[in-house]
């Protein structure tokens, strides 16, 4: 089975490689994993979050096989949720149908998009999406 770190580097690398986003965001730096712990948060961001992932098939078929699946966090401190309506365009167009750069994966799929909502300061949608790697 793959290691859920070497799923998130791609996955960002996927995201970071994707020029309208990246010219979206004040950096390509904008983009890190949900956990990051950083001091210095520049608005708009973007923030990947892998909630579950495992073992895919039955019997010797599951051993190289790994599903994944999680969020792409979209975070805005405007006024309007314009700007977090349009990274969750930007992200839907670099996730959708993208195989993931330096690893055999299906396409990624996008599941749902949730709306941009309220949370303290900023405005905050997902885009949740699923994939299976194959380990080679």
């Amino acid at each position: 089975m793959l290691s859920p770190y070497d799923v998130q580097v791609a996955l960002i690398a996927l995201l970071k490689a994707n020029g309208p986003l990246v010219a979206a965001l004040p950096a390509a730096g904008a983009i890190k994993e949900a956990e990051w712990r950083g001091t210095n948060f520049d608005y708009p961001a973007i923030r990947l979050d892998i909630t579950g992932g495992g073992p895919q098939g039955n019997g010797a078929c599951a051993e190289g096989w790994t599903g994944v699946a999680g969020s792409v966090i979209a975070l805005s401190k405007e006024d309007s949720s314009g700007e977090c309506l349009t990274l969750l365009g930007l992200i839907q167009d670099a996730l959708q149908r993208k195989h993931l750069p330096g690893l055999a994966a299906l396409e990624v799929k996008i599941d749902s998009t949730t709306y941009p909502f309220r949370e303290l300061n900023l405005w905050r949608g997902e885009v949740l999406f699923a994939t299976t790697v194959i380990q080679t």
